[in-house]
């Protein structure tokens, strides 16, 4: 992918939607097929069999995440690029979402920018490895929740890591799209995400080419309404890296899971939304309760529930 060519990403991402208009997805993510709904994966249980069955379902795209501070352990080196590899053997790029999981050791302004410029270092080193692979770079996930934001006070510490970031990845070439920071809310008028959102994007104008968020409960037109308020505040489209629905008895169980996806679907096809990861594949045996448990379209040992028999002609429509 040539960096003259995502040069021009932020330029692209500048261009007003208007009500009912979104920046074309081939435009903004140059690696993504005509098709842009994806689904998440866990690199640990990844396997070529099940990117040859998430193609087979019509899902153009994997999401995974990577953790910053584990990528100096060779086990962990081989798990990343053996999800890579499996990624690859079915033609699907990858949503690549990196993050740190231990608490970052800083306080001060200084020592945020530091912190941040050594993460930059993490990004760049897997966009330079992968990057005929990429969708896109995804900064952090859900850093708005104090589980994922492991250094705590959000309001005082995210800019000015963030900060720090912006400017150590603006100093190299740009070799894949980067969003971020995959909100667990949707920006809006007045939250914690909406005011760092705006003082990075003012001062770091290049750093994101699009706003990444996760829209669980959230109805069509509530998703439209947050796609507007991204545009006209940030000057860059809103893509969404996480939704799904677990297949609790009460939201009618596995034949509920399967409806609700179905018109979730259809609703980001009719909103023209650049990007959209389903949470998740297979559902999570190690998960911390049932409804944790319960997201995926497959059972923990790959049997197919009525959700992945359902989107599979709805997502091969396309």
């Amino acid at each position: 992918m040539k960096s003259a060519h995502l040069n021009k990403l932020g330029a692209l991402a500048l261009m007003a939607l208007g009500a009912t208009s979104q920046v074309h997805a081939s435009e903004l993510f140059p690696n993504l097929p005509a098709k842009t709904i994806g689904v998440q994966v866990k690199i640990q249980s990844f396997t070529a069999a099940d990117a040859a069955q998430i193609k087979a379902a019509g899902f153009s795209f994997v999401r995974f995440g990577v953790w910053s501070d584990s990528l100096t352990a060779q086990t962990y080196q081989k798990q990343v690029s053996d999800a890579f590899a499996a990624a690859a053997s079915a033609g699907l790029p990858v949503l690549l979402t990196m993050r740190a999981i231990k608490a970052l050791p800083a306080t001060s302004p200084t020592e945020l920018d530091a912190a941040g410029g050594k993460f930059a270092n993490a990004v760049s080193g897997l966009e330079k490895s992968y990057s005929a692979q990429l969708v896109a770079i995804e900064i952090w996930n859900e850093p708005d929740l104090a589980t994922y934001w492991p250094t705590g006070n959000f309001d005082t510490t995210f800019v000015p890591f963030m900060a720090g970031m912006c400017k150590a990845l603006e100093a190299q070439p740009q070799l894949a799209p980067r969003v971020g920071f995959g909100f667990a809310r949707a920006p809006s008028a007045g939250s914690a995400s909406t005011v760092a959102l705006k003082r990075i994007v003012s001062e770091h104008p290049k750093c994101l080419n699009a706003v990444s968020y996760h829209p669980y409960g959230m109805t069509a037109t509530q998703i439209s309404n947050a796609q507007t308020f991204i545009q006209q505040n940030f000057n860059l489209p809103g893509v969404i890296s996480e939704w799904g629905v677990s297949a609790l008895a009460s939201n009618g169980g596995p034949e509920g899971q399967a409806t609700r996806i179905n018109a979730f679907i259809t609703d980001v096809k009719r909103l023209n939304i650049p990007l959209t990861s389903i949470y998740e594949w297979r559902n999570s045996a190690t998960g911390s309760n049932e409804r944790e448990q319960n997201f995926g379209l497959l059972t923990s040992d790959g049997q197919a529930k009525p959700a992945r028999l359902s989107v599979e002609p709805l997502l091969n429509a396309e």
